[in-house]
């Protein structure tokens, strides 16, 4: 069916969150360009509006034609979400990233286990 991703972007408490990004054909891409991303918005940390557009812009930049890009929005009871809730909006495939945009950490949650990963800037684990 794909290779799905939801991408999020949040604050460090998880008060506040982007719209969702869905990437339908290139969910494995997901790290490679939220590091991009990283490096882009290295002076606005905190800005989740912002990376969540540049993010955008990234995908838009690497996927061709009208589809397998997406954006929609993020439930508003997600602030109250454990890594069980997140699996389940999960489309499955690569899962939800949700990117604190304080630190650009990473955490991935997916449906077949669904427990949280944590990223950092050198490796995903």
């Amino acid at each position: 069916m794909g290779n799905r991703a939801l991408i999020v972007f949040t604050d460090e408490k998880e008060e506040q969150f982007s719209p969702t990004v869905y990437l339908h054909w290139h969910g494995a891409h997901a790290i490679e360009w939220l590091r991009e991303l990283q490096d882009l918005m290295s002076d606005r940390l905190g800005d989740i509006d912002y990376a969540c557009a540049r993010f955008i812009g990234i995908c838009h930049q690497n996927i061709e034609g009208n589809l397998s890009l997406g954006v929609w929005t993020t439930p508003f009871d997600a602030p109250a979400w454990d890594a069980e809730d997140w699996a389940e909006y999960s489309h499955g495939d690569e899962g939800v990233f949700l990117i604190n945009t304080t630190d650009f950490s990473i955490r991935n949650v997916n449906l077949g286990d669904k427990e949280w990963r944590t990223s950092t800037r050198e490796v995903f684990v």
